[in-house]
């Protein structure tokens, strides 16, 4: 860990994948899409199989991404595209109700990633803290902070989906930093997506932190401009000496 040091007037942090595990629940939700399939008479196979075939589909995806989630990336998306390799056809109604029932699960199973009751206390040690994060359905991430136990702990929401910019453009962060009263060069940022949060972040004249998790090695294009921490606690650690 290494980088800038100081005090800032607002600290944001991102929330799936940085507060919120982006793995938790997601299994159990999409198997729950095949159970429902399965009810509906669409499938016939195993529900566990279509859960399957929809990690099939999203691995494809990432992998022609640079293993970067695109914001264009939804549920609707993914789940169109499952049914369309799996050979299912479904009326609208039926898909708003497949839509629903994944939402509705992975945000009811969501939990938060170890490590963040210390990194939030350590950020109220600089000032007020903010939640910046990309989503298309503003009730649907509520319901995922609400799940993961986070509601309440932050002093501004900013939903994609409400504001009506989404990271990395620099336009949802100018916005939360107005909201909370401060200038975006005194804030920072911390999330785990070097497109979405790290080049979002500087684009908008923040300071930036990259939080990974998963034992990746420190990213080649980051530079002193940029913190690389391992985890929250690292985050904590970090925040507590600015």
């Amino acid at each position: 860990m290494s980088g800038f040091n100081g005090r800032f007037a607002a600290v944001f942090f991102d929330l799936d994948g940085t507060l919120v595990s982006e793995r938790t629940g997601v299994r159990e939700a999409r198997t729950a899409v095949g159970t429902r399939m399965l009810e509906l008479g669409l499938w016939q196979k195993p529900a566990t199989a279509f859960a399957d075939t929809i990690e099939i589909v999203i691995s494809g995806i990432l992998e022609d991404n640079d293993w970067q989630w695109p914001t264009w990336l939804h549920s609707e998306e993914w789940l169109t595209r499952s049914l369309g390799v799996a050979g299912v056809r479904v009326n609208d109604d039926e898909f708003k109700e497949l839509v629903g029932v994944y939402r509705n699960e992975r945000s009811d199973r969501a939990a938060p990633i170890e490590g963040w009751p210390e990194a939030l206390s350590a950020a109220r040690g600089h000032g007020p803290v903010g939640l910046i994060t990309n989503f298309h359905n503003g009730p649907m991430q509520r319901q995922k902070i609400r799940g993961a136990g986070l509601e309440g702990q932050f002093d501004g929401v900013y939903i994609s989906g409400e504001v009506g910019v989404w990271k990395p453009e620099p336009g949802i962060f100018e916005h939360a930093a107005q909201d909370l009263g401060v200038e975006t060069a005194d804030c920072v940022h911390i999330g785990n997506s070097i497109i979405s949060d790290v080049d979002g972040a500087l684009a908008a004249g923040m300071r930036a932190v990259l939080v990974e998790e998963d034992d990746r090695p420190r990213p080649a294009k980051l530079n002193g401009d940029v913190v690389w921490c391992e985890d929250l606690a690292e985050v904590a650690e970090w925040l507590r000496d600015g």
